[in-house]
């Protein structure tokens, strides 16, 4: 046997496979799939980060209030990449690789990353509930308080020891700052004289919001890429809390996420970009140096991990597979401004 015929041959089924796994991998992104079932086929089984990350999330998470609140990024992108991961059953490969941009990120903001020791003593984690609570119905730096408490109150749901006062206290000083540095944003004619209906369920906000993400390109570009960007994770931040079981908390912040989302289309038509569906959940997009460029070698201030996570979870709440797809490919092309 010719054995550049048989290589060809190799080859040639080597490429069948992957592009059948690429195929599965973005079908499941846009929720074609339950989780894993793309897998199901693969030689690598999935392979979840380790638990240490939620320990350097929440502590960097907790610190941030000595610097300013827009240091609890750093954390929250942690986190948002453990859960990511786990969430998505990503495999071996593809796991190596975002863990390396994620320990990437790490290195370059050490003074975010604290040595991950939560103290003595326990705390009730309620008091971030109670101290979210006292500011959810407002609306302000782009639900970033609702961001960052629902991450932290899911991290520490799954890492109960370090329910610490030093990260508790932390959080809540965190969730204070915020309040004491931004104005609540006031509501506006246009949502008083066009107002969203009421949602009536965690999947009602996923459609509204992501169908929100659809308006024309110019219209992205006055509201801000990072700004549409924020609409998607503060949506997933307010399902997060229902889904943790403070269906009343969420409740009570949903107006105020409306209004984020709430916006008339005002401005000329621009061409949009021509970019395909980004594949988060392959190796080849974390294997690459995309994610760490965005907006100056940044990895877009965290947001490279925070938008899949909260995206991911999004869609898989809308039931209509075209607008699924048609929602990941926007999202994906949130990502061109900063590149």
């Amino acid at each position: 046997m010719d054995a550049r015929r048989g290589s060809s041959a190799q080859d040639g089924r080597d490429q069948v496979d992957a592009s059948r796994r690429d195929f599965l991998r973005l079908a499941a992104a846009v929720g074609l799939l339950p989780v894993g079932v793309a897998w199901a086929g693969d030689t690598l089984p999935p392979t979840p980060l380790g638990r240490e990350y939620l320990a350097r999330g929440l502590a960097a998470l907790s610190d941030a209030h000595k610097r300013g609140w827009l240091q609890g990024h750093s954390g929250a992108a942690v986190l948002a990449t453990y859960y990511f991961c786990k969430e998505n059953a990503l495999d071996e490969r593809t796991t190596h690789a975002l863990g390396k941009q994620i320990d990437a990120f790490i290195a370059k903001n050490p003074e975010e990353f604290p040595a991950p020791d939560p103290g003595r003593g326990t705390a009730d984690a309620g008091r971030i509930v109670e101290q979210l609570d006292g500011q959810i119905t407002e609306l302000r730096a782009g639900g970033h308080d609702v961001i960052f408490a629902s991450l932290a109150l899911r991290a520490l749901r799954d890492l109960p020891e370090y329910a610490t006062p030093s990260i508790v206290d932390g959080v809540c000083a965190l969730l204070k700052r915020l309040v004491a540095t931004r104005r609540p944003d006031p509501d506006t004619a246009f949502n008083v004289e066009h107002p969203l209906p009421p949602y009536r369920s965690a999947d009602d906000i996923a459609t509204v919001t992501l169908q929100a993400t659809l308006r024309p390109w110019g219209d992205v570009l006055r509201v801000g890429a990072s700004g549409v960007i924020h609409w998607i994770t503060h949506a997933d931040a307010v399902v997060t809390l229902e889904d943790l079981g403070y269906a009343d908390l969420a409740r009570r912040g949903q107006a105020a996420q409306r209004l984020h989302i709430n916006q008339a289309v005002t401005a000329a038509e621009r061409p949009e970009p021509d970019r395909n569906a980004v594949d988060w959940l392959g190796p080849e997009y974390w294997e690459s140096d995309a994610p760490r460029k965005l907006f100056d070698d940044s990895w877009l201030a965290g947001h490279a991990f925070k938008l899949p996570y909260s995206l991911f979870r999004m869609l898989r709440r809308i039931e209509d597979p075209k607008l699924r797809e048609t929602c990941l490919v926007r999202a994906s092309r949130l990502q061109v401004p900063f590149e």
